[in-house]
């Protein structure tokens, strides 16, 4: 290792040390008082600890207007072919009838299927109770997150430019609030719904609360990309695998919508150039490390690497907001980097018995999720979202910083 590759894990080193114990100290100290500031300054007047808006349940409306309404939805492309509108699915287009599609709708049997007691029966026989407990806090955290997606996107519709993007945004109005309504009766099925933890209660918050192309940004390309990191990850757990599924193509067409939208021309230079800009699209993201470590004890509980999990949400954001034309303050190979970098030094320096050499935390690999999710997602996100860091740079990286690891553990075996 030369000089300067020596200075320069020698700052990282005292970087992190400064970082770790700075950042989360005062996170951890003042987060309580925070809690209390956000729930007093709330831009949407959500209470996750009872799943429900201000208000509360008000299941007359929801029965009267908004179930009927899904119940009633007739299609454009069956009543009046002759206009062009495509609408209609296979099966409404050969029934030729209205009343076929409201006994078909999709909505219905998914609310049945979500809270039948077959669901809770293949549930619970595949899960433990340590698992179930686990997954609540995972999963209430989406059912809270579709909540925020169903109020931030109705806020978007004024400020979308052009008659096809105002559609767009009212159908996923729609669709987020079909979200949040089946998962939350999902997890009260199943007696594992739970509040949010402060980190994800500020960063919903403050997406919510952000300028219109910023929340944009944290909506559609963050908030999205999470959701389908969230569903493709969990779907092979038995009894939900089902909604997981369909949410999935849900999400996958909302994260679609900023790309079309920027090919169309609608995103401003100022938006995409300016530096102050791309810095406060990164800070919207920065509640997300404390997320990492509230919620890990729940991905240990499942055997999975929480790390990982959003190494790879990193890489799906970061090219994300390149073709949405909402980039961040830095390249995506930088920042791909960057995260690499601080979650292996991390280990390396306050968790060495877990450190295992040089890993790519943002490398997703063919396989690791369902082939009809990937393949979706690969339209969506580019195939070299799948690529992490890149070989040629694992390898470079890799070797220097296993030799620092040995160094140290040398250095302490001394001593």
């Amino acid at each position: 290792m030369n000089p300067v590759q020596k200075l320069a894990f020698r700052t990282l080193d005292k970087a992190a040390d400064a970082a770790f114990y700075g950042i989360s100290g005062f996170y951890r100290k003042y987060e309580d008082r925070a809690r209390s500031y956000v729930d007093g300054h709330l831009v949407n007047t959500y209470d996750d600890r009872t799943a429900n808006f201000v208000g509360g349940e008000m299941e007359l409306l929801t029965s009267r207007n908004y179930e009927k309404a899904l119940a009633n939805i007739w299609k454009a492309e069956v009543a009046a072919p002759y206009l062009g509108f495509k609408d209609a699915t296979p099966v409404e287009k050969a029934e030729k009838s209205a009343e076929a599609g409201r006994e078909l709708d999709e909505t219905r049997e998914m609310m049945r299927r979500a809270t039948s007691e077959d669901v809770r029966r293949r549930f619970e026989a595949a899960t433990t109770l340590e698992q179930r407990e686990a997954l609540g806090w995972i999963l209430s955290f989406i059912c809270h997150g579709e909540a925020y997606a169903l109020y931030t996107s109705a806020t978007l519709i004024p400020h979308m430019t052009g008659t096809g993007a105002r559609m767009g945004m009212s159908l996923q109005v729609m669709e987020e609030a079909k979200h949040f309504l089946v998962l939350r009766e999902m997890l009260r099925t199943l007696g594992i719904l739970k509040p949010l933890k402060n980190s994800l209660r500020f960063l919903f918050e403050s997406v919510a609360r952000a300028e219109p192309y910023d929340r944009l940004f944290g909506m559609n390309v963050m908030l999205e990309s999470f959701a389908t990191s969230t569903f493709s990850t969990f779907a092979h757990f038995p009894g939900i695998e089902d909604i997981m599924h369909q949410f999935h193509r849900d999400e996958a067409r909302h994260v679609g919508f900023p790309q079309t939208y920027n090919q169309a021309g609608n995103i401003p230079e100022h938006v995409t150039k300016s530096k102050a800009r791309q810095i406060k699209r990164g800070l919207l993201l920065a509640p997300a490390l404390g997320a990492i470590f509230d919620y890990r004890p729940y991905f240990d509980a499942l055997g999975m690497d929480v790390f990982a999990f959003f190494g790879k949400f990193v890489a799906k954001v970061t090219r994300l907001a390149e073709r949405a034309g909402m980039p961040l303050p830095q390249k995506r190979d930088e920042l791909l980097m960057g995260y690499n970098l601080a979650v292996n030094t991390y280990f390396m320096r306050y968790e060495p018995e877990n450190y295992k050499g040089f890993v790519d935390y943002t490398l997703r690999r063919e396989g690791d999720i369902d082939p009809e999710m990937e393949k979706l997602e690969r339209e969506i996100y580019g195939n070299d979202v799948f690529g992490g860091i890149g070989e040629r740079r694992y390898n470079a990286i890799k070797k220097q910083m296993d030799k620092v690891f040995e160094k140290r553990q040398a250095e302490a075996a001394a001593a």
